[in-house]
């Protein structure tokens, strides 16, 4: 069996194992709300995921630019390699695991995501599991990911590298998560998260 997984699916996971809360104090990710996540059932989109929509649009396409407070999207364009090609799809793998999406840009041998939150501090995305893509980044001689942040005020930059970051958190979390999959089996409809085409010998060369 191999398991085919997408870091937000592996972040919204990590969120409901630490029982995460919003600012009221409600858990964010119940296990109803994991198990809605996982079928992929759609929900209304939510003004702080179209600010993060618009925010990337601006910064990459020049689209509604007028939208932020000034300097703001030309400080986060600074932080970006001179060239790169947008909406990269990457793979990586541990074990029986694929993780597999798309980083907003690479270039210049560096990978960069675009992030907007409402409160920044320092180390947000130690843990995010995007941090994987650098596994499936490295056969393109990228071994840097960048995430480049905004609380629309002002614009941080979090770089993480191959050879210093600590996969074995993210990695605890992929297996618990497979554990929480099968348990659940019944209640899972998206069938695509689980692929039993896989072989062996295929999966050996990756872990």
């Amino acid at each position: 069996m191999l398991y085919r997984l997408y870091p937000t699916l592996l972040n919204s996971y990590a969120l409901y194992l630490n029982q995460s809360r919003d600012g009221s104090g409600k858990i964010i990710v119940d296990e109803i709300e994991m198990i809605e996540r996982i079928n992929r059932v759609k929900k209304p989109t939510t003004v702080a995921q179209k600010k993060g929509v618009d925010f990337e649009r601006a910064v990459t396409l020049g689209e509604g630019e007028e939208l932020f407070q000034e300097g703001v999207i030309d400080k986060a364009r600074e932080l970006l390699p001179n060239k790169y090609k947008t909406q990269f799809y990457v793979e990586s793998r541990y074990k029986n695991a694929m993780i597999y999406g798309y980083v907003d840009g690479v270039g210049d041998k560096t990978a960069f995501d675009l992030k907007s939150t409402s409160f920044y501090e320092p180390g947000r995305f130690v843990k995010n599991h995007q941090n994987l893509y650098l596994l499936g980044l490295q056969k393109y001689g990228i071994e840097q990911l960048d995430y480049v942040i905004t609380d629309f005020k002002d614009v941080y930059v979090e770089s993480y590298q191959l050879q210093s970051v600590d996969f074995n958190p993210l990695y605890q979390q992929i297996e618990s998560f497979i554990s929480f999959l099968e348990e659940n089996k019944k209640f899972i409809r998206d069938k695509k998260i689980f692929d039993r085409k896989a072989n062996d010998n295929q999966l050996s060369l990756f872990e």
